[in-house]
């Protein structure tokens, strides 16, 4: 895989056809996704591992819709999917200095070691896809020395670059038209499959380059990789946006994230497993349970 993995993309990215709608969610929108996870060729996935490399403190009530004022740990995270010969990775980690933004002016747990570990499996990787165009997920593809070999295989969409020129989260993310050239940047209108066992599924509304990652491992056991359409997995179950303030500050789009959760909680009885960015009680549990792995798998010399 590792010598053919980027070809396929390339095939995947430019010749499959286009599938689905831009508005709305079908009902057989998990059976496609499904069956495009096929579309690339090669040897499935075989494990998950995820590394939290950060963290924000918040109350309920800041996430969700009614919370209570109980404390709530954001874990900010990236997935690192495995194959037999090679990864992809999902999400990109942040430098301490993006990760400065995020604390509104407090002092939060960063880890540099886990970041440098999370920067050592981006250069490892064949192939990178970032949910969205925030910083704390989007960061480690812009801002690293490795820049230019991580952005050869690293995709952006069409939306994450136009708000990453036109309109990014922080300065420090801003790019450059000629910048974005050095990316593997593609559109598509509902889903694309990029890996064997993985799909994109377009998701605007927390940003308008929001995206699902649906991964499919060898043994059959199936992953929807919601990023931030939800910060915990009780707005998926509940129905619950996050509260009116969050959501103007960020500039969301509340009826699009209503209906990515309609949609995910739709999916309750199809066995797939949920991963929230951000839910570090949820993440804790399926490490402990063997869902994910709890660091990233490296190089010989990168430990």
């Amino acid at each position: 895989m590792l010598r053919i993995l980027w070809a396929a993309v390339l095939a995947a990215t430019f010749s499959v056809p286009v599938h689905g709608q831009v508005s709305g969610y079908p009902e057989d929108l998990l059976e496609r996704v499904r069956q495009a996870a096929d579309d690339v060729p090669g040897a499935p996935p075989e494990s998950i591992n995820f590394i939290k490399f950060a963290e924000s403190h918040r109350t309920f009530a800041a996430v969700i819709d009614g919370g209570s004022d109980e404390p709530f740990v954001s874990a900010r995270t990236a997935f690192q999917v495995v194959y037999p010969d090679g990864s992809l990775m999902i999400d990109a980690g942040m430098d301490e200095a993006v990760h400065r933004f995020y604390g509104f002016g407090r002092d939060e747990p960063y880890w540099r070691d886990r970041n440098d570990r999370v920067q050592a499996a981006l250069s490892a990787a064949n192939l990178i896809v970032v949910t969205h165009e925030h910083g704390d997920h989007v960061a480690g593809i812009l801002r690293s020395s490795d820049r230019d070999a991580i952005a050869a295989k690293a995709i952006l969409t069409e939306a994450q670059v136009r708000t990453l020129n036109t309109a990014p989260q922080l300065p420090e993310i801003g790019i450059t038209e000629q910048q974005a050239r050095d990316y593997r940047v593609v559109d598509y209108r509902q889903y694309l499959p990029v890996a064997p066992g993985v799909v994109l599924i377009k998701a605007p509304g927390h940003t308008p380059g929001h995206q699902i990652v649906y991964v499919r491992l060898a043994e059959g056991a199936e992953y929807l990789f919601i990023g931030d359409v939800g910060w915990l997995m009780e707005n998926v179950t509940e129905l619950k946006l996050r509260p009116a303030e969050t959501i103007a500050r960020i500039g969301e789009d509340p009826e699009a994230l209503m209906a990515q959760l309609v949609w995910l909680n739709s999916l309750a009885d199809q066995g797939l497993v949920l991963v929230p960015s951000h839910d570090d009680r949820l993440l804790s549990r399926y490490a402990a349970e063997g869902l994910l792995g709890n660091d990233l798998a490296l190089p010989a010399g990168d430990h």
